[in-house]
């Protein structure tokens, strides 16, 4: 039978850490204190577990404890959890500022000599909330992505908001749920977005929330969590895992504390979700892998308004473990000649542009255009480059912004090299 660690999470998703015993070893305590007291087994393990909490200074609420202790009991029976957590409040002090190693634990609890308590680890950038006047004007720049965005925001409302889903059935089918919309909730809130550098994907995913927040309601709101890269830990044996578990840990503890629809990023997803047929893999990594399957299995269950996000520029790279969970799948290619055409457009109003002058730009900037050797300018290469070079040598030469300005810088830029071509 496999054990199962267990993290303490504060109220508001904040790490409180990782117990030293884990639930067998609890369990096990648990029921040698019910033989000494003649207790009955059913009440002494959430006996034990609240007084075990509440003795190194931790209260949690009885729906709270019932919860974890249903969890204890599959773990029991066999079931295969990757870890439990248990929200709790602090009421003097957590357990990143204590060893521990108090006299209760160590009579109490049958605890690995050796063994040392994780610091708590950030995860995460600075959380977002929605809707975001900035966000707003971000996502409205993103041109040649309009069937991408409307996918992907009728994806989040099913996923996030299935009560609307439910309403919208109760309205179009005399009163019932179709038996489409009850599977649903057995589908992985995974989404994927893949393609190369350049085109777009991040930007989207970090503004999503707020045309969502928007779209469903003036009141509501969005938060976006994106895990930073401390989630692949140092190579240590065990400590991706372990990582990944509580970053997913504090990720949930927060969505079921706000109560509000949360997404969880996780940009070049490759780094972590790398196909596991390659000979280079190394055995850390293919722990790794596993622990996020069941991480991503186990928001299948919970029930949480939570959805997960996975950008790579290497979508050969995922494991197909990966792309078999996601409930929607986008790709993003480099912006083709018409699409090219109306960014020029779009984001350089004011200049007099001749017909002529956006054919030259959208060739110069294409794939049939020599220099660029087969391959096309990203969106970024765009308005990052192509744009910012002609309004640096403008305003460097204090005169005008022309359209010659952009012929002449994109006559000598190239385009992003495809990730695997140098």
């Amino acid at each position: 039978m496999t054990d199962t660690p267990i993290y303490l999470v504060g109220l508001a998703g904040k790490p409180l850490g990782k117990l030293r015993p884990s639930v067998l070893e609890l369990v096990a305590e648990a029921e040698e204190v019910a033989r000494s007291r003649n207790l009955a087994k059913r009440a002494a393990l959430p006996a034990f577990l609240d007084e075990y909490l509440e003795t190194e200074g931790y209260r949690v609420a009885p729906d709270e404890l019932k919860r974890a202790i249903a969890d204890f009991n599959r773990v029991c029976r066999g079931e295969a959890l990757s870890a439990i957590q248990i929200i709790c409040t602090p009421e003097q002090s957590t357990i990143a500022d204590k060893s521990f190693e108090n006299q209760f634990l160590k009579q109490r609890i049958n605890m690995r000599a050796n063994q040392t308590l994780p610091q708590v680890q950030q995860f995460f950038e600075v959380e977002r909330v929605y809707p975001d006047d900035k966000a707003k004007t971000l996502y409205e720049s993103l041109m040649g992505l309009d069937e991408h965005k409307k996918r992907l925001l009728v994806e989040l409302e099913m996923l996030l908001y299935p009560q609307r889903l439910e309403v919208w059935s109760r309205k179009h089918y005399q009163g019932r749920v179709l038996r489409l919309c009850e599977q649903l909730h057995n589908r992985t809130p995974l989404i994927l977005l893949q393609g190369d550098v350049g085109t777009g994907k991040t930007a989207l995913a970090e503004t999503i929330g707020d045309a969502l927040a928007r779209q469903i309601d003036n009141k509501a709101k969005v938060h976006l969590l994106k895990i930073n890269s401390q989630v692949r830990g140092t190579g240590l044996v065990g400590e991706m895992s372990d990582l990944i578990v509580q970053a997913f840990a504090q990720a949930e503890a927060r969505a079921a504390s706000l109560k509000e629809p949360t997404l969880l990023l996780l940009d070049e997803a490759d780094a972590l979700a790398a196909r596991r047929d390659t000979q280079q893999m190394h055995h850390e990594d293919k722990a790794g892998l596993n622990t996020l399957l069941q991480r991503l299995d186990n928001l299948r269950l919970a029930g949480l308004a939570i959805a997960v996000i996975f950008i790579t520029n290497r979508p050969d790279a995922l494991d197909p473990a990966i792309r078999r969970r996601a409930a929607l799948d986008l790709f993003f290619e480099r912006p083709a000649d018409e699409v090219r055409a109306d960014i020029i457009r779009r984001s350089l109003p004011e200049l007099e542009w001749t017909e002529e002058q956006i054919a030259k730009l959208v060739h110069l900037t294409g794939s049939q255009e020599p220099k660029n050797e087969g391959i096309s300018f990203t969106a970024s290469d765009l308005t990052n480059r192509l744009f910012m070079g002609a309004l640096r040598e403008a305003f460097s030469q204090k005169r005008e912004l022309k359209a010659d300005d952009l012929l002449n810088q994109a006559s000598h830029l190239i385009p992003t090299p495809k990730i695997g071509i140098i």
